[in-house]
């Protein structure tokens, strides 16, 4: 670096070495300026822009599935890609990984994302397929993973038997957003951005990113893409004003309005925004195994729980059931993770950011007697070493956008995720991911670009939003290539309060 400032003239440094993600080539950056050098190797230089020296720059708001798709497809595709995420330990989003230390011990549990399926001859089953190959997933063993059904005094497991693939984290989901984060140009975390303001007119069109109205500056950027929904992605998008107050990205803005809460199916049909569901995480550690019959089940018949999972079985999966992995923990530990039901989470919803202690212990209560009750053991039997709830306040879409991706050229804003098309699912926001990625690349290199008619085809295209068709939305998401094999939620009635 020395070197290249002496050489170039290039002023002092102004901010630390950020790495390229695809070869670990420095990006520098000089006092007073938003330009970059790249090496040649880290993007492949195609374009027009390119050619003259600049290579575009998105910025991906949100590090979940879709936004590390579409960090590293962009970035394999020769444009800058920065991923800013708020998570202060790793990126990830709902397939993320928790790891918790309690007495010395270390604890590590899948509290969102269970498992991932793909349908076969998508776009998705490919991707899939690479994952596994590089050893990032593995396929959860047939016969134990399945449904279990509850009745007064009995309870019957079944075990999916029809041969589809279910991938499961090896080690965890974390390894594998690693590997996605790794191949964007950057990923920034943890990192609220909280503002964005439009800078020039039509036909060159720019984005300066904020943490917030007058905060911290993070950037100017080409291209805005955000990659998360809810309250806050809604908010982010509606600070996107021009000098006279109007709107910069109206289009964008519209398809992040939300409401939350389950509801009955007629409803949601009437519902023009996304709707979403909540989620209670129960983490648990036994000290000793509770001899369940099943490593995964989703739960039917209950009012409170609708999933349960042995973490410390599921992590001993490699390479189709070969050795290796585990939850943590010690000796015969078992760590587990229970899901609520989305009518149990609308019940029993508070600030996600801060539960209050006393729901907290009324949430696992209920919980763990619901999962002693599923396991068929007595009242009280379950005796945790170890406990933690965690409220996905935005845990699954109850309706869908009916588009791939939400595309606005003229802005140079778009969104994705798995609430675009659906149903909710890994396959969703991943594919929702790559179609953003063809637009965005079909903008800025439209002569070598992959499909240099997706930017006009997602311009085109508007929001019609619809339920989730109950088959598929089940209260962990959707499980594409398995429809009619996991049950759907049940209709609910309807809510007082409930939006």
């Amino acid at each position: 670096v020395f070197i290249l400032q002496q050489s170039f003239g290039l002023a002092p440094l102004r901010a630390p070495l950020k790495w390229c993600g695809g070869c670990a080539a420095r990006l520098v950056s000089s006092a007073g300026s938003d330009s970059f050098t790249t090496c040649s190797l880290a993007s492949p230089q195609t374009s027009s822009s390119s050619k003259m020296g600049y290579i575009p720059r998105v910025a991906i708001i949100g590090g979940g599935v879709s936004g590390l798709v579409l960090g590293k497809e962009l970035a394999a595709r020769g444009l800058h890609s920065t991923v800013f995420d708020t998570g202060e330990h790793a990126t990830g989003g709902r397939a993320s990984s928790r790891d918790v230390t309690d007495a010395g011990k270390q604890y590590s549990f899948d509290h969102s994302t269970q498992y991932f399926t793909a349908s076969p001859g998508s776009r998705f089953e490919a991707m899939a397929g690479a994952w596994a190959s590089n050893g990032l997933t593995t396929q959860w063993p047939q016969g134990r993973l399945g449904t279990l059904a509850m009745a007064p005094e009995t309870q019957e497991f079944v075990p999916f038997t029809d041969g589809a693939s279910r991938y499961i984290g090896v080690g965890g989901l974390r390894p594998l957003c690693d590997f996605l984060a790794e191949g964007a140009t950057e990923v920034i975390r943890p990192q609220w951005v909280g503002a964005m303001t439009p800078v020039g007119g039509e036909g060159s069109r720019r984005w300066e990113l904020a943490s917030g109205p007058g905060g911290k500056r993070l950037g100017t950027y080409d291209f805005v893409a955000i990659a998360h929904n809810g309250k806050c992605a809604a908010r982010l998008a509606g600070t996107a004003n021009n000098p006279d107050g109007s709107g910069a990205a109206e289009k964008v803005r519209r398809s992040l309005q939300c409401a939350f809460g389950i509801r009955p199916t007629a409803e949601l049909a009437q519902q023009r925004k996304l709707i979403l569901s909540s989620v209670w995480a129960l983490m648990l550690v036994t000290q000793a195994p509770l001899g369940a019959a099943f490593e995964g089940a989703h739960i039917s018949g209950s009012e409170v729980i609708s999933w349960a999972s042995n973490v410390t079985a599921k992590r001993r999966h490699r390479d189709n059931g070969g050795k290796g992995g585990s939850g943590r923990g010690g000796g015969g530990e078992e760590c587990w993770v229970v899901h609520s039901t989305p009518q149990f989470a609308r019940d029993n919803k508070c600030p996600q950011e801060s539960v209050p202690a006393g729901v907290a212990k009324e949430v696992t209560a209920a919980m763990t007697a619901a999962f002693e009750t599923a396991l068929g053991l007595p009242s009280g039997s379950v005796k945790p070493v170890f406990t933690k709830v965690q409220l996905w306040g935005a845990a699954n879409p109850l309706t869908a956008a009916g588009v791939p991706a939400v595309f606005d050229s003229k802005s140079r804003t778009g969104a994705c995720g798995d609430w675009c098309k659906g149903p909710p699912s890994v396959q969703a926001a991943a594919e929702s991911a790559l179609a953003l990625a063809d637009a965005i690349e079909a903008v800025f290199m439209p002569i070598t670009a992959r499909d240099p008619r997706a930017a006009a085809a997602l311009d085109a295209a508007n929001t019609r939003w619809s339920p989730c068709s109950s088959g598929a939305a089940t209260a962990l998401g959707a499980f594409p290539g398995t429809e009619g094999v996991v049950p759907g939620m049940a209709d609910v009635m309807a809510a007082v309060g409930a939006g």
